[in-house]
């Protein structure tokens, strides 16, 4: 005879209804990034990932890294390839009556020949490559441009374009390296004299590492 009370589940019985799955993990691509700024009179370093979003102005929109350093447990990440993006802070287009060089191209020309990239894992490095132009990004801006003159009030009016961008195969780690949880690392740029922006306006400057993402299966 019941007394109107139901039997309570035990713990492994509530495991049927665990919307976790402890212990198992997904892979997913995935990229880690970190953005800085490339002063226009140059510096000899610049090292990345080392400062987490929230911290020191970082917004997501400069690093993606939750930890200064290192992935926090439990995530992995396998490296697959190394790209370097350079945004300088002219503007490629130029609209006015009277033109004057972006130095757009320049910018982009004095960094590319130069500097050498370091990633650093645990206590040695596992690649030292130079120059930074080794190391090409998979994205870039596709651009058309239309010409145009027209006289107007005795003054021209001119439209010009100064764009250019680092192209090449990407720079795939052959192996590819494992990042496990909290251990350290970095990827610095080296320079042995700063090398000065032609347009004399600060850059934009990002390291990114492609690759895949281990994480716990939820």
């Amino acid at each position: 005879m019941s007394n109107g009370m139901s039997k309570i589940p035990s713990l492994s019985d509530l495991q049927q209804y665990d919307v976790n799955r402890r212990g198992e993990y997904e892979g997913i691509r995935q990229s880690f990034y970190d953005f800085t700024t490339y002063a226009a009179a140059g510096q000899t370093q610049l090292q990345f990932f080392q400062q987490p979003r929230g911290q020191g102005g970082k917004t997501i929109a400069d690093t993606n890294m939750a930890a200064a350093g290192q992935l926090p447990q439990p995530q992995h990440f396998l490296v697959e390839s190394v790209e370097i993006y350079l945004y300088p802070g002219v503007n490629p287009v130029i609209e006015d009556t009277a033109i004057a060089e972006s130095e757009f191209s320049n910018d982009m020309y004095a960094v590319s020949k130069s500097g050498s990239l370091n990633f650093f894992i645990g206590s040695k490095t596992y690649l030292e490559e130079a120059p930074v132009g080794r190391f090409p990004p998979k994205t870039k801006m596709q651009a058309s441009y239309a010409v145009h003159f027209a006289q107007a009030t005795g003054a021209d009016q001119q439209f010009a374009a100064d764009y250019a961008a680092w192209v090449g195969r990407p720079y795939y780690l052959d192996p590819p390296v494992l990042l496990v949880p909290n251990q350290n690392f970095s990827v610095t740029l080296n320079w042995p004299t700063a090398v000065a922006l032609p347009s004399g306006v600060d850059a934009r400057v990002g390291v990114v590492l492609d690759g895949i993402l281990y994480r716990q299966s939820q």
